[in-house]
């Protein structure tokens, strides 16, 4: 018998806890495990990525991704670029590279090669790309 209410109480708390976790999940409350325990490389250092095309045209709403090495970049180290082709970084002082998700990159436009920088602390940071089409 208390098997029996084990397993039923046992089943009820996990029911409740996926109603609970899909209904008020804890990421949208401004609880994330991940996100508290890795800051990523986001400080209070600017770098501003520019890519201009060959022809002298900015390069908008590309994906711009920063860390300290290749691969999935951490926090803070996505940026969009805007109409200018600007894309502005807050991060910690330190060596980065700037790289492209391939995914989102516009398909007639070539891929730099990955791109090495130095972010300083108390000064603004710039770097430009020059992009060509392929």
């Amino acid at each position: 018998m208390k098997k029996t209410i084990s397993i039923v109480a046992a089943t009820i708390c996990l029911i409740i806890g996926y109603v609970l976790g899909n209904f008020v999940p804890l990421n949208q409350l401004g609880f994330n495990l991940f996100t508290k325990l890795d800051p990523g490389i986001k400080g209070d250092a600017i770098l501003e990525v520019t890519l201009i095309m060959d022809n002298g045209l900015p390069l908008e709403n590309v994906e711009v991704d920063l860390a300290d090495q290749p691969g999935a970049p951490p926090a803070g180290g996505v940026a969009i670029t805007d109409q200018n082709g600007l894309a502005v970084f807050n991060v910690k002082p330190g060596k980065y590279f700037v790289f492209f998700n391939d995914n989102n990159f516009p398909k007639n436009v070539k891929s730099p090669e990955l791109q090495p920088v130095e972010v300083k602390s108390g000064e603004i940071n710039k770097i430009e790309i020059l992009m060509t089409l392929k």
